[in-house]
């Protein structure tokens, strides 16, 4: 729950984002120019006084703003680095989630089957998120606040999702940031435009240089599918620099060397070792599983063996 001065501190910073003043925000909403003025905050009695529901949806409409971003107001997110326990506790945040909507899967006597042919312990489906609002919103929040953090909101100009997965994920941060999207396909399409790129990505951003662009996936292995994505964003003029994954597998030495080779900085909510973290301390599986799970991580190729 958020406090009384948390939220006026929120309105405080929205009209500021927008280029008024608190009184100057409350006329443009229709409201008694008084309304937010800071000696109404508080009754003569001592009290607290809130904003109207009605007043913070008018000030909303009026600017063009959603809860969401009212949200990254109140909780004040750091234009600094997030301390370790925070990126710590977003990552255990993450991993439960996907533990909890079944996103990812331990099973060692019956190993998954990857799309290479080879056996797996574990197995993760980040495809199966999108379905479960209460995990995806919170994940959601946390990706926002770790990209304002890392990169800073002046450095992102435009989130690009990566045919498909990745295109949820990047409307549901570009919501979150309120910046524009476009989504990147694998290649061109066939008809019509023979676009790669949906959207519009512009010549130049409101310093009159290469916009910058980030690209949002689901997850990374080895990094190999980047590179499509990042040839055709800097193919039609955009400046790349990031890529945002909800997981990283975090157990290939290659994912480190591609994204190095790329010149790209990989940001991700949360890897496997975070999982067998949360699962070990919460229980969910078996010690034999997860036993075979760490033998897994620690050894892929030898555990195959």
């Amino acid at each position: 729950m958020f406090t009384h001065s948390q939220i006026w501190s929120g309105l405080d910073k929205l009209a500021k984002s927008n280029g008024y003043s608190p009184s100057g925000l409350a006329k443009l909403a229709g409201l008694d120019p008084t309304s937010f003025n800071k000696s109404k905050r508080i009754s003569p009695d001592g009290k607290p006084r809130w904003p109207s529901t009605e007043s913070l949806a008018k000030v909303l409409s009026v600017t063009n703003s959603t809860m969401s971003d009212f949200v990254l107001f109140i909780e004040d997110i750091p234009s600094g680095k997030l301390s370790q326990s925070e990126r710590k506790q977003i990552a255990r945040d993450t991993a439960d989630a996907l533990i909890k909507t079944e996103s990812v899967l331990f099973n060692a006597s019956e190993p998954f089957t990857l799309k290479s042919g080879k056996k797996s312990p574990v197995y993760i489906d980040c495809r199966r998120l999108v379905s479960f609002v209460k995990e995806r919103n919170k994940l959601m929040d946390h990706a926002a606040k770790l990209l304002i953090s890392d990169i800073g909101s002046d450095n992102l100009d435009i989130l690009a999702g990566g045919e498909t997965a990745g295109i949820p994920y990047g409307a549901f941060i570009s919501d979150r940031l309120n910046k524009p999207m476009i989504y990147v396909r694998k290649e061109p399409k066939g008809y019509g435009r023979m676009a790669q790129i949906e959207g519009v990505l512009p010549e130049k951003n409101d310093a009159g240089k290469k916009p910058n662009v980030i690209l949002i996936e689901d997850l990374q292995t080895d990094g190999g599918s980047k590179k499509i994505f990042v040839k055709a964003l800097r193919d039609a003029g955009a400046k790349v620099d990031h890529a945002f994954v909800v997981f990283h597998y975090g157990i290939f030495d290659a994912s480190a060397k591609n994204m190095k080779e790329l010149g790209i900085d990989l940001h991700a909510l949360c890897t496997w070792w975070d999982v067998l973290e949360v699962a070990k301390d919460n229980n969910y599986f078996d010690d034999g599983t997860l036993k075979s799970v760490e033998n897994f991580l620690n050894n892929p190729l030898e555990w195959q063996e």
